[in-house]
């Protein structure tokens, strides 16, 4: 903590105390308690850390305390002094009795605004109902990330665990761009002073996301900007990335799978399909499939299975269609993601989105709610020839897209 009161109920804040090393030094001769709980706390006066207040081992406080580093110190020091200098109020710990919560800035106002920097691991399930108890009280949570959580490669970056629970979208105009994405996730050093911003998040994977990353010094941003970030989306090296990603799951040897997989797999084997021979039409990207746990290529799989193999010619509607996934045994290849910071969307809105697609490309037709595929022409053909319509059909979704883009 970097905020204690005395015993006379005078509030220290050692992150607005601006006194010589001396003056601080003085402060040792006196009793702190904690401004919550009311328990004595002890003032780190080390050589080595930020000065900062610790309860005694083994207290329990009235709010769940985390072991604090010194990142989280010198970040959290950092997000005061700049929300400060921006023109706004912030308030260093200030606790929220009817949460129980103690955001590490919290910015008061018409959008009141919990300022959350995230150093060390978190329960997943912790970080969502201190989110969703934020907005129960109409409290905006922005959670930034510490960057050693950052792991950024080939412009992909990996987002796993409770890392994953801060993407939120973002209220700036995205690009016109149909394969844009508004979902980002913020980052932030504290030794180097500089936000990171990986934007246009697009899942690969459970836990890879095609990712495009930005820096920003902290002096040169604003706080508005945490929940509007500016997001240039580059096309071509997102369709290259897509591309690749399907060539690989055409041509990859199955060694490692999800049990999702498998059970996919095991379904179109029975069939008597090839799993690498899927179509074209399988695996197209929308920023709405970020809230599918699994990647697009395999519940989009399943639904093409579905409509154009086991019962050709139907009438389905996604309700239909999930709960053909659920009598089928393979209902968590359309399990959702927990965004706690996004807005909420159902699975079947998902699928729709996806059938839509399909009505685009012209290999589907829409009566109402209702969906059904055309024939699939099988047909002899090479790997040279599949990447080749892979290509095509997203060139020619982007096109259809640009000119009449679906309606979320």
């Amino acid at each position: 903590m970097l905020i204690a009161s005395t015993v006379d109920a005078q509030r220290i804040s050692l992150a607005e105390r601006a006194g010589s090393r001396e003056e601080l030094t003085q402060l040792r001769n006196q009793s702190f308690r904690c401004p919550i709980c009311h328990a004595p706390v002890l003032l780190k006066a080390g050589e080595k850390r930020r000065w900062h207040f610790a309860h005694r081992p083994h207290h329990t406080c009235l709010v769940e305390n985390e072991p604090e580093t010194e990142a989280h110190l010198a970040g959290k020091y950092d997000l005061f002094h700049w929300s400060r200098s921006a023109g706004r109020a912030p308030r260093l710990e200030y606790y929220l009795p009817e949460l129980h919560q103690r955001p590490d800035v919290y910015l008061p106002g018409i959008e009141p605004t919990a300022l959350e920097y995230q150093c060390s691991a978190i329960p997943e399930k912790r970080l969502a109902e201190r989110s969703i108890g934020y907005l129960q009280r109409h409290i905006i949570p922005i959670w930034i990330i510490g960057t050693h959580h950052y792991s950024y490669k080939r412009n992909m970056i990996r987002l796993s665990g409770f890392v994953s629970m801060a993407i939120r979208r973002s209220r700036a105009a995205s690009s016109q761009h149909p394969f844009s994405s508004p979902y980002f996730i913020w980052f932030y050093n504290a030794s180097t002073k500089c936000f990171l911003l990986a934007s246009c998040l697009t899942p690969l994977s459970k836990t890879y996301f095609i990712s495009q990353q930005s820096y920003c010094i902290l002096s040169e941003c604003k706080p508005y900007q945490l929940l509007a970030p500016h997001l240039d989306f580059a096309p071509k090296p997102f369709i290259r990335l897509w591309l690749t990603m399907k060539k690989r799951k055409r041509l990859a040897r199955p060694l490692r799978m999800t049990r999702e997989e498998y059970l996919l797999r095991s379904q179109v084997y029975q069939f008597r399909q090839q799993f690498a021979w899927f179509p074209s039409y399988v695996g197209l990207p929308h920023h709405s499939f970020m809230y599918f746990l699994n990647p697009p290529l395999l519940w989009q799989m399943w639904l093409v299975l579905l409509l154009g193999r086991i019962q050709p010619g139907d009438w389905f509607t996604p309700e239909r269609m999930l709960a053909e996934a659920s009598r089928r045994g393979v209902a968590d290849l359309f399990a959702l993601r927990p965004l706690p910071l996004c807005p909420i969307k159902t699975a079947g809105q998902l699928i729709a989105v996806y059938l839509t697609q399909l009505v685009r490309l012209h290999v589907a037709e829409q009566s109402g709610t209702s969906y059904r595929m055309f024939p699939y022409p099988m047909q002899e053909t090479t790997f040279t020839e599949c990447l080749e319509q892979d290509r095509q059909t997203l060139v020619q979704l982007e096109t259809a897209l640009l000119h009449d883009p679906i309606k979320e």
